[in-house]
C-alpha cells in the first residue's frame, strides 16, 4: 500500500503548486501574503479550488477574526554628501504608514536603549537602530523606547542572528507589540553606507519616505479546509500556515507544497482511511493581532476556538511548517510531547524512501500551530531536522529555493515520510502514548536543594508513573479500531488536553515546560548571582546568572516605561484574548535591582550587601511561588491518576 503511495508523488506538481503560490504578492518587489491582506485572500481562494480540483472533499472556507496586515511598498531616497541620490527599499513589520514623498529626517541611535538617545534629539525623526534579535532582544524593546522618546519611526538594521544570510538581505519578524510606529528594515549593505552618511552630514540626513502599509483591527481571513473522508468519526490533522513573509519558499510554501502533493498522491492511490484526515491551511500565522507578545498562529489559535468539539474525535496530528527540503540536513528530527518520543520514534523506522535517518526533539514547541491543536487533547508532531542553519534566511528575502540548498532528493524524502506516517496514524487503534515518560521528565525536572518540601510532589509524581505503566500496558494490548477505543480515545485526549494546559506553561521566553520550573529556574540563577557578587564577580552575576531571571536582562537596557509597557501586554488586564492568555501571570521584578547593580558597577563598587539582601528577598518571593505550584501539581496528578484509573478499569 505504501509503496504504492510514493509512485503517485509528483514533485512537478508540488513545485508548481508552490510557484502559484508565491504568486500571490502584496509587495511586487518582496512579496508578503499577510494576515488578512488581499493577497493572503487569494492565495486561500487558490487552495480552496485547487483542494477540489485534487479531489478532496467536504472542501471551505472557515472565516476567523484577526488583524489585518498589508503592505505594498516602503522605500527611501536621500542625497549622499557627493550629490548623488541613493535609494533602497525598505521592508516593514507590522504598522501603519501612509506616505507620499514625504521628507523625514533619521538618525542613528546605535542599539535604541535608553542610554543611547542621551544628548540625541529624536522627537519627530525616525530612528535607525541595529539589532540582534538572537542574542539580544526582541523588535519590541527597541521600537517600544523609540516610541516613549516619541520617535515619528523606526527603521531596523539586523545586523545578526534572524535575517543575516548576506549584507543584501531584508528581513522582518513579528512585532509583538502596538503598531501605531511605523516600523521599518533595511539591508546591511544600505545601512553602512547610511551611516557614512550621516557622518559626512552631521549626523541627521533628510530623506524622501514613500511607503503603504496598513493594520486593520478585527479583520477577518480564510482556513482552507479539506477532508479525505474515513470510516469513524476520529480525525488526523495534516497541518500547516500558507501566510507569509517575503516570498518564503521554505516558510512555508514548502510545507503547503508537501501537504497538497502527499494529499494528491493518496487521492490517486484510491486511498480510504478508516480515520477522516482532514487538511487545514491556516492564515494569519506568522502574525495576527495587535498589542500583545503572543501575536503569531492567529489563524490557528481563532480556528480551534472556533471549534472546541474537535477535543472530541481529533486522534493526532502532523504540522508542517519549514519542511525539509535542504540537502544539507544530517536527520529528521520531528517536534513532539515526552509521552510520544517512544512511540513516533518506532513508527518513523525504517520507511522505505527516507533518506534521513529518523528521531524526536521534545517537548513541544509554542512557536507554531501545534501547540493551539495539543491544547485540545491532540498530540502532535511536527517537521523538524538537524544539521541545517535555517534562522539567517528564516523571515527574510533570502528564503529561496537556491538559498536553502534544495534538493529533489529530500523534498521527495518528506513527501514519502509524512505521507507514510500519516497512513501508520491511521491504523492505529489508539494513539502511541507513555505519560511514564512523562513523569520520569518531571521527576527530573524537580531541584529538591531549592525547595526542603519537594518529596510530597515527588512521592505523587512516583504514583503517577506507577499508575501510568499500568496504563501503558493496556494501550498496547488494543489490536483494533472499534467502539471500545474509541471510548478510550476520548479518554486519554482529556488526559493529554489535562497535562498541556495545567500540568505544564510557558516562562517569559515562551519555553513550554512544567508549570513550577519558572520559579524554579529564578531561584537557580538568583542564587548564583548572589555567589558570584560575594565573590566580587559582578559581570558574571549580572551577564549570566540575572540575564536567566525572566526579564531581567531587558531591565538593563530600556527604560521603566518601556518595561511596563510591555510586561502590562502580557499579564495586564487588558491584554488582548490569545493563544497564551492566562499561561504567564507573575513576573520577577528585577528592573530596579538590575538598575543597582549597572550603577555599582559603572561606579566600580565592591560592597553589594544592599543588593544581595533584595535578592536575597526575590528569592524568597519564588520559593513561596514555587510551594504554590508544586500544590498546584500535586493536585493535578492526583486528578490524572483518577483519570487514568478509570480508563484502566474501563
Amino acid at each position: 500500500m505504501i509503496a504504492k503511495f510514493s509512485k503517485h508523488v509528483d514533485l512537478n506538481y508540488t513545485l508548481g503548486l508552490m510557484e502559484k503560490l508565491i504568486s500571490f504578492k502584496s509587495n511586487p518587489d518582496l512579496g508578503y501574503r499577510t494576515s488578512g491582506s488581499a493577497a493572503e485572500i487569494a492565495a486561500g481562494d487558490f487552495l480552496h479550488e485547487e483542494m477540489k480540483r485534487i479531489g478532496l472533499k467536504n472542501v471551505h472556507k472557515d472565516a476567523v477574526v484577526v488583524d489585518t496586515f498589508e503592505f505594498k511598498r516602503a522605500d527611501i531616497s536621500y542625497k549622499m554628501a557627493n550629490g548623488n541620490i541613493r535609494k533602497f527599499l525598505l521592508s516593514s513589520f507590522q504598522a501603519r504608514c501612509l506616505a507620499e514623498n514625504e521628507k523625514i529626517k533619521i538618525v542613528y541611535v546605535n542599539k535604541g536603549r535608553d542610554i543611547d538617545y542621551e544628548n540625541i534629539d529624536v522627537e519627530g525623526k525616525y530612528v535607525l537602530i541595529d539589532i540582534n534579535m538572537v542574542d539580544d532582544w526582541w523588535v519590541n524593546w527597541p521600537i517600544t523606547q523609540a516610541k516613549v522618546k516619541k520617535a515619528k519611526g523606526v527603521i531596523i538594521v539586523q545586523v545578526g542572528g534572524y535575517c543575516s544570510w548576506s549584507k543584501d538581505t531584508l528581513g522582518v519578524q513579528d512585532i509583538s507589540t502596538t503598531c501605531d510606529l511605523p516600523a521599518f528594515s533595511m539591508t546591511v549593505r544600505e545601512a553602512e553606507l547610511f551611516k557614512e552618511q550621516l557622518k559626512l552630514q552631521g549626523g541627521e540626513i533628510e530623506a524622501i519616505l514613500n511607503a503603504d502599509v496598513n493594520i486593520v483591527n478585527n479583520g477577518i481571513t480564510n482556513c482552507i479546509i479539506g477532508e479525505i473522508p474515513g470510516k469513524i468519526d476520529e480525525v488526523i490533522y495534516l497541518i500547516g500556515h500558507y501566510d507569509a513573509y517575503f516570498t518564503a519558499f521554505a516558510d512555508n510554501a514548502s510545507g503547503i507544497g508537501c501537504i497538497m502533493g502527499i494529499c494528491k498522491a493518496l487521492i490517486e492511490d484510491g486511498y480510504t482511511p478508516d480515520r477522516t484526515l482532514r487538511i487545514c491551511l491556516h492564515g494569519a500565522e506568522e502574525w495576527g493581532v495587535e498589542g500583545t507578545r503572543y501575536d503569531w498562529a492567529r489563524g490557528a489559535t481563532m480556528l480551534v476556538h472556533k471549534h472546541p468539539e474537535w477535543s472530541d474525535t481529533g486522534f493526532l496530528l502532523v504540522n508542517l511548517d519549514g519542511n525539509l527540503i535542504n540537502g544539507t540536513a544530517s536527520a529528521v528530527r520531528v517536534r513532539t510531547s515526552y509521552e510520544m518520543v517512544e512511540g513516533i520514534e518506532k513508527l518513523g523506522q525504517n520507511i522505505e524512501g527516507n533518506v534521513y535517518p529518523f528521531g524526536t526533539y521534545s517537548p513541544m514547541w509554542t512557536w507554531t500551530e501545534s501547540y493551539m491543536y495539543a491544547c485540545l487533547g491532540i498530540p502532535t508532531i511536527e517537521s523538524f531536522y538537524e544539521g541545517v542553519n535555517f534562522w539567517p534566511s528564516y523571515h527574510s528575502s533570502s528564503d529561496q529555493k537556491d538559498v536553502n540548498d534544495y534538493s529533489d532528493e529530500v523534498f521527495l524524502s518528506s513527501h514519502i515520510l509524512y505521507g507514510t506516517i500519516l497512513q501508520k496514524f491511521d491504523k492505529l487503534p489508539v494513539r502511541p502514548l507513555d505519560f511514564s515518560a512523562l513523569f520520569d521528565k518531571m521527576l527530573d525536572e524537580i531541584d529538591g536543594k531549592i525547595v526542603a518540601d519537594s518529596q510530597s510532589l515527588c512521592e505523587k509524581i512516583l504514583k503517577a508513573k506507577e499508575v501510568a505503566l499500568i496504563l501503558k500496558k493496556k494501550n498496547n494490548s488494543f489490536t483494533k479500531i472499534d467502539s471500545v477505543t474509541k471510548k478510550y480515545n476520548k479518554k486519554v485526549g482529556r488526559i493529554f488536553s489535562k497535562i498541556v494546559n495545567e500540568l505544564f506553561g510557558i516562562d517569559w521566553f515562551e519555553q513550554y515546560n512544567f508549570i513550577h520550573m519558572r520559579n524554579q529556574n529564578n531561584i537557580h540563577y538568583l542564587t548564583a548571582a548572589i555567589e558570584n557578587l560575594k565573590s566580587g564577580n559582578i559581570e558574571k552575576a549580572m551577564d549570566e546568572d540575572l540575564r536567566g531571571v525572566d526579564l531581567c536582562w531587558y531591565g538593563y537596557h530600556f527604560d521603566k516605561h518601556v518595561y511596563d509597557i510591555l510586561v502590562d501586554q502580557v499579564i495586564g488586564e487588558t491584554a488582548p484574548f490569545t493563544w497564551a492568555k492566562g499561561k504567564v501571570t507573575t513576573i520577577a521584578d528585577m528592573w530596579d535591582i538590575g538598575r543597582e547593580l549597572q550603577k555599582l558597577r559603572n561606579e566600580g563598587a565592591t560592597n553589594y550587601t544592599q543588593v544581595i539582601s533584595k535578592l536575597e528577598k526575590e528569592i524568597e518571593v519564588q520559593k513561596n511561588e514555587l510551594k504554590e505550584k508544586f500544590a498546584t501539581e500535586i493536585d493535578i496528578l492526583e486528578k490524572l491518576i483518577c483519570m487514568m484509573e478509570d480508563c484502566i478499569k474501563d
